[in-house]
């Protein structure tokens, strides 16, 4: 099990059970370390390869304040296995949003070029 001490900035951890509203197997490097106005200890990961949503409202890519009882949902990821674990997480292709797809109005002017 992590404790305090194993975590600094830019350790890479993954998320071995799904937890507020994260999937599991979700990877994230530790972006802050430090202690909250009343001393608590917490830190702050920002995703790696988080999934992309389903949701209409835009998630972030960083966690909350995470704090020492959080360390058991998480285990210690070395950088060459980081490598490895992304690529095997990459899913296909985004693809355009599909109000972005379609027959535009012969008339409409573009504003991108896709």
């Amino acid at each position: 099990m992590l404790t305090r001490h194993d975590i600094g900035q830019g350790a890479y951890l993954r998320l071995n059970t799904s937890r507020l509203g994260r999937p599991a197997g979700l990877i994230g490097m530790v972006y802050a370390v430090g202690t909250d106005q009343t001393g608590a200890w917490y830190f702050q990961l920002r995703y790696l390869n988080a999934p992309p949503g389903t949701r209409t409202r835009a998630s972030s890519q960083w966690s909350l304040n995470l704090h020492e009882e959080d360390l058991a949902h998480f285990d210690r990821i070395a950088t060459g296995e980081l490598h490895k674990l992304l690529k095997e997480s990459e899913t296909e292709e985004r693809t355009l949003p599909s109000s972005w797809r379609g027959n535009a109005h012969p008339n409409q002017l573009r504003l991108f070029d896709f």
